[in-house]
């Protein structure tokens, strides 16, 4: 919807303030850092060529990286712009006034109607897949979420699951190993290459696992609920089994076929090669960052299902009705009078449905039917939230962007370092160092620089993971509003009233209606949310039905002050009838008055001039006695 301004605001409050005040700090921090480096360019290019460049590099990447931080989370502490038209409609608004709608709706008419008569709730879908089956198995009350956590819920699940069959694998694997290479020619040179090599794979797989994590907030998370399947799963099995074993073999072919000195010569430098890995101490990084981004997942999601309690009522009231109306009186009356009073902020209520035939029941006896959806002005809710999901969603995000600090840090120093190590490289080619010496000096520095590289890329990704999941707990928006369903259908009846001296000789003529009707009525008030973002389309998103409860109150209002609408208009009618009665009844008085007597001018009847006309005019008795009942004289006609 596009931004409405009014002076009325809609009391919607900025949720994403503090998050944006951490995030603005990580931002400016980088961005100072950025513009040291980038000033330090000017002395090193005397002195140090290739160091300029490389602060010229990571200077480039933190000043871009700062000011889109530094931007981002001062767009996120501004002023948070909401028009008169948020949030968003549960359907398709089909009232005159309705704006132009740009956000998906994922219910309708015929949903919503179904949801108050059977008393379901079809947001809460049923999990397809075993595997999404055991995830609400575990966790029964993951299904009354709004799909946005469902859907980061079961990537969390499948995402341990997968991280335990991987470990569990490597560590049956590394037995394994330990086994088959026991007592064989060369068993400690065999079982610490796997030993690394399976230590690697395991590395990158969990990294790549965990790092990876799509926004929440996509429109197709919105939308739609992801479907996993077991095959993700089944090839990590295969995987954990062939991967060990394809290892093994594999090595053992490349140890055939090295002659002897080879194999002696490589046995002797594999302990002094084994310290330059270390992918122990970044398997056991990888493995605590994802410890705690679950924990705090699993905290968060765990507080946020009770924070809605669940119910799925309506309010039900029929009747008959018997008006002196026509029918179309009481869709308009409804929906522009008795509707319209119990709006909320003077906004205009939302219509998902008016459809009704009344216009053209013009006839005597004609069928009649209609229904009308409507929801009051949606009003925003502010929920108690539980003290664990403040913090736990507060240190999430500050836990978040000081991980993704720490990995630009760690990707600074380690760039620093490299240089470093192509001024040993060229010291160690000069002065032509053994073996020993150069692994000392080189290899074993640079398998930590690797290291401390492939940290910062774990920790940028991690932050990223963490503060991705702890946003979507800041955007979630409440609020509260009533529907109202009705549907009738009966007959209508239609009378012709004359006025005049008698049905024959009548100045004027009236078509009146009235209808004999039944109506079936259904209200709830209704809890939904919605996920906010910043930008220009913050509250442009789907809302979801969370709660309906029963409204006994509001039903039995509307249908008060429709049924009062109605009997206010009926003794309208019934009183301009009794007038306009009154009115003949004198008229024809007068009349007689005035043949009686003979003077119809004195009586105000006749202009003067035709006077002399009515008294040449004989009246009989029997004439007399007509006029008196109001009779024509149908003999005559």
């Amino acid at each position: 919807m596009a931004f409405e301004y009014g002076a009325q605001k809609l009391n919607i409050r900025n949720p994403f303030r503090f998050e944006g005040l951490v995030r603005s700090i990580r931002g400016a921090i980088l961005l100072a850092i950025g513009v040291y480096l980038l000033f330090q360019i000017q002395p090193l290019l005397g002195t140090d060529k290739p160091r300029a460049w490389v602060n010229l590099l990571i200077g480039g990447l933190f000043v871009m990286g700062g000011l889109k931080a530094l931007g981002g989370g001062l767009f996120q502490v501004m002023r948070f712009f909401v028009g008169r038209a948020a949030p968003a409609s549960l359907a398709k608004n089909v009232a005159r006034e309705a704006v132009n709608e740009r956000e998906p709706t994922l219910y309708n008419s015929k949903m919503l109607h179904n949801m108050l008569m059977s008393k379901s709730n079809p947001t809460f879908i049923e999990p397809t897949g075993w595997f999404a089956r055991a995830v609400h198995s575990v966790f029964p009350n993951l299904i009354v979420t709004p799909w946005p956590i469902r859907n980061v819920a079961q990537n969390l699940a499948m995402k341990l699951t997968k991280s335990f069959v991987a470990i569990a694998a490597f560590l049956v694997a590394s037995l394994v190993v330990t086994m088959v290479f026991s007592g064989t020619e060369g068993a400690d040179v065999g079982s610490t290459v796997i030993s690394l090599i399976l230590q690697a794979s395991l590395l990158v797989y969990l990294g790549l696992l965990w790092v990876k994590l799509g926004n929440p907030l996509s429109r197709s998370n919105m939308t739609s609920l992801s479907q996993t399947t077991s095959k993700g799963l089944a090839l990590v099995i295969i995987g954990a089994i062939a991967v060990p074993i394809l290892t093994a073999q594999g090595w053992l072919g490349f140890w055939d076929s090295l002659h002897v000195s080879a194999r002696q010569d490589l046995a002797g430098l594999m302990p002094l090669l084994e310290p330059v890995f270390r992918t122990g101490s970044l398997l056991t990084l990888t493995i605590v960052c994802a410890l705690a981004t679950a924990a705090i997942a699993v905290v968060l999601i765990k507080a946020r299902i009770g924070m809605v309690p669940i119910a799925t009522s309506s309010s039900e009231l029929n009747n008959s009705w018997r008006f002196d109306l026509h029918p179309r009186q009481i869709f308009t009356t409804l929906r522009d009078l008795v509707l319209m009073q119990k709006r909320q902020q003077e906004l205009p209520n939302r219509v998902y449905l008016d459809s009704n035939d009344t216009g053209d029941a013009n006839r005597e006896n004609e069928q009649f039917n209609g229904d009308l959806l409507v929801e009051i002005q949606p009003v925003v809710e502010d929920r108690e939230e539980p003290k664990s999901l403040r913090w736990a969603r507060a240190s999430g995000t500050i836990a978040g962007q000081i991980l993704l600090l720490a990995g630009a840090l760690l990707l600074w120093l380690g760039a620093d370092r490299v240089m470093d190590h192509v001024y040993a490289l060229d010291q160690l080619r000069a002065t032509r160092l053994d073996v020993d010496q150069a692994l000392n000096l080189l290899f074993v520095p640079a398998g930590a620089t690797a290291a401390i590289l492939l940290a910062s890329l774990l920790l940028l990704g991690f932050g990223r993971t963490l503060s991705r999941i702890c946003h979507l707990f800041w955007a979630e928006i409440f609020f509260k509003s009533n529907l109202f369903d009705m549907h009738c259908e009966g007959t209508v009846m239609r009378a012709t009233h004359y006025r005049g001296a008698d049905r024959h000789s009548a100045s004027s003529e009236q078509d009146v209606f009235s209808f004999d009707a039944t109506y079936f009525a259904l209200a709830t008030e209704a809890v939904s949310s919605t996920f906010a973002v910043s930008g220009q389309q913050n509250l442009e998103q789907p809302r979801y039905l969370l709660s309906l409860s029963p409204c006994d109150g509001f039903i039995n209002s509307v249908v008060g002050d429709l049924e009062d609408q109605f009997r206010r208009r009926n003794d309208e009618i019934k009183n301009e009838k009794q007038a306009d009665r009154e009115q003949r009844l004198d008229y024809i008085r007068q009349e007689q008055e005035a043949r009686r007597t003979g003077d119809m001018a004195a009586q105000g009847l006749v202009a003067p001039e035709q006077r002399a006309s009515l008294e040449s005019d004989v009246v009989s008795d029997q004439d007399r006695e007509k006029i008196a009942r109001w009779e024509g004289d149908t003999a005559d006609n």
